[in-house]
């Protein structure tokens, strides 16, 4: 369930408009001077219609996704990720996606698209000129990654395991996003450094509240729950990171990724990895499996969403859904305490979306199979 850097206005509501040559050699250099780092060479850029994005959003979301997007619907509707009830699912991903999105940048092409019409949601919303430039220094961030920290090649790597591609998107997302900060903070006459002496200062960028009062409330939820993580949870720990050593930190951070939405919800155990506290690194995730559709690795984000925020203590899952139309999911808690609640709380969120679970616990391993109503063709 991979996903593109994109810019969304419900994180930051900036236009995002084709920039002439000089202002985005303007904006490279901003970049450069507030990260610290260059680009190694230049960055393409391509502007498109917003009647065209709905076409585009399309092709961009197939070329990210290891199954096609039909199946990436029976997916979503077999773990219960969407209401039984939402008609067109793929459809409201692409209206949520079409009403929101600002601008992306394509780390396999190594373009920034550039979109000519604001959408609705931010239409009025300040100096257009310098909206532009904010958005173009976020986009122009990402590009960087991809030219020094091989931002697209990661991406690749990670395109079947869901948990960690979702945990490495919030590393990208929350750099861009504190770059843009830093430069929009400048503006006002105040550093990054000053900023980060003031927690309310930063409050207001990781306001995940907030987002929600800028899309449709008919959206299912977990197009916005997971469009809004890599950005807030991903500041979150990008500014952590700044505060425990600056830009060195960061590029430390991109040295030793995340590895799961785990190390996000706690990010002091991320940051003890990185320090050089023991934790051996997971063994390569397994999506092979005969007769299957697909074979997911949820993470806590995941099973957050399904079955409570109160969760803790995830330490690894398989998740495979089978063509036949069944599900069968083996997780691991961190103790048998926190499996049975998990347990409990899933179990608990499955009948009542009318699904009739199998279930076997073994100390803090918990397996849990059903039928996926509707999926089988």
């Amino acid at each position: 369930m991979s996903r593109r850097f994109f810019s969304f206005c419900l994180t930051f509501a900036f236009l995002a408009s084709g920039l002439s040559a000089a202002s985005l050699d303007r904006a490279m250099k901003d970049v450069e001077r507030l990260r610290g780092v260059t680009f190694a060479g230049p960055v393409k850029q391509r502007t498109i219609e917003r009647s065209d994005l709905t076409r585009v959003l399309r092709e961009q979301i197939a070329k990210t996704l290891p199954y096609s997007i039909d199946d990436y619907v029976r997916i979503l509707r077999a773990l219960q990720l969407v209401d039984p009830k939402t008609g067109d699912v793929a459809g409201e991903m692409l209206k949520l996606y079409q009403s929101q999105v600002l601008a992306f940048y394509d780390p396999h092409a190594h373009v920034y698209y550039a979109i000519t019409e604001l959408p609705d949601a931010v239409k009025g919303a300040g100096s257009a000129d310098m909206l532009q430039e904010a958005i173009a220094v976020h986009e122009l961030t990402h590009a960087l990654q991809d030219q020094r920290f091989k931002a697209g090649e990661q991406e690749e790597k990670l395109r079947r395991d869901t948990d960690a591609e979702m945990a490495y998107h919030a590393l990208v997302e929350g750099e861009a996003s504190l770059i843009m900060t830093a430069w929009m903070l400048e503006k006002g006459g105040q550093t990054l450094d000053q900023a980060m002496k003031n927690p309310s200062t930063l409050a207001m960028f990781t306001d995940a509240a907030a987002a929600d009062r800028m899309v449709d409330p008919s959206t299912p939820r977990y197009f916005l729950e997971s469009l809004k993580f890599p950005y807030f949870n991903g500041m979150k720990l990008v500014v952590e990171g700044y505060r425990r050593g600056g830009w060195p930190m960061i590029d430390k951070m991109h040295a030793h990724p995340p590895r799961s939405t785990a190390e996000l919800f706690n990010m002091d155990a991320y940051f003890a990895r990185l320090g050089g506290a023991e934790s051996p690194a997971p063994p390569p995730f397994d999506h092979t499996e005969d007769g299957a559709l697909t074979v997911e690795h949820l993470g806590e984000f995941h099973w957050r969403f399904l079955a409570g925020d109160d969760l803790r203590g995830w330490v690894d899952d398989r998740v495979v859904i089978t063509r036949a139309g069944s599900v069968t999911a083996d997780t691991r808690w961190e103790t048998p305490a926190r499996a049975t609640a998990f347990r409990d709380a899933y179990v608990a969120f499955l009948k009542g979306r009318g699904v009739d679970p199998r279930v076997t616990t073994d100390g803090a391993r918990v397996r849990v199979a059903y039928d996926a109503k509707g999926l089988a063709k």
